[in-house]
């Protein structure tokens, strides 16, 4: 517990978390008995799950999880680095709860009028939480549990300085893809979608393996 100090993004969390969950139980009963758990890079709804599964799953991952989060560093065996990033790491809590408050209080609108444009509406928020997260990146330090962790992240610092701070740029350009391709025609959303996986997974993953190579040259 003497880790844990108390911010005003914890207050935040608190506030959107319970706000969230306070309209999907005032509304539990008007709700199908099933509601979208996943949607595809088209926006279209490919899975779903029990309301009360979705409520519960949704309620924790925004505000139990981001707040548990307070913790999980204490665990870290590189858990004094977090002392180098505190604000960036509060800030991607804060982004992580908001993420799935949305996504909660979509699931039971979309419940309640499924002529919501759901999909958009995540896409939105997934491309929101990728810039907002890029901005803070070049900001971590090297840890276990936040951040870009591959085999050459975790060995070097310098390599893990260096590709986040490159993945935070990509980051940023990819979640503004994501925004943009919301808006957009099915084929051209499709596309930018699948260019800013590529850009926010594959090219910093094959980043931090190119300087660790040259490094070691």
């Amino acid at each position: 517990m003497k880790n844990f100090i108390w911010k005003w993004q914890d207050t935040v969390i608190v506030i959107l978390g319970v706000l969230s969950l306070g309209y999907a139980l005032v509304n539990y009963g008007r709700l199908p008995d099933q509601l979208p758990a996943q949607f595809s890079i088209s926006g279209q709804v490919n899975t779903y799950w029990s309301k009360g599964s979705i409520i519960a799953f949704m309620g924790f991952m925004g505000l139990v999880f981001p707040l548990a989060m307070q913790f999980i560093k204490s665990i870290d065996p590189k858990k004094e680095n977090y002392n180098k990033f505190p604000n960036a790491y509060k800030m991607i809590r804060l982004a992580i709860a908001a993420l799935f408050d949305a996504m909660l209080v979509l699931n039971v609108s979309y419940g309640l009028d499924q002529s919501i444009p759901a999909g958009k509406f995540a896409m939105v928020a997934l491309g929101l939480l990728f810039i907002v997260v890029g901005n803070f990146m070049p900001q971590i330090r090297d840890n276990y549990f936040t951040g870009i962790r591959t085999a050459w992240t975790l060995a070097s610092p310098e390599v893990w300085r260096k590709t986040h701070r490159f993945s935070g740029v990509m980051w940023m350009i990819g979640g503004l893809l994501i925004v943009l391709g919301a808006f957009l025609p099915k084929s051209l959303s499709i596309s930018m979608i699948i260019a800013a996986l590529v850009i926010v997974i594959i090219l910093p993953f094959a980043y931090s393996w190119l300087i660790s190579t040259r490094s070691r040259a």
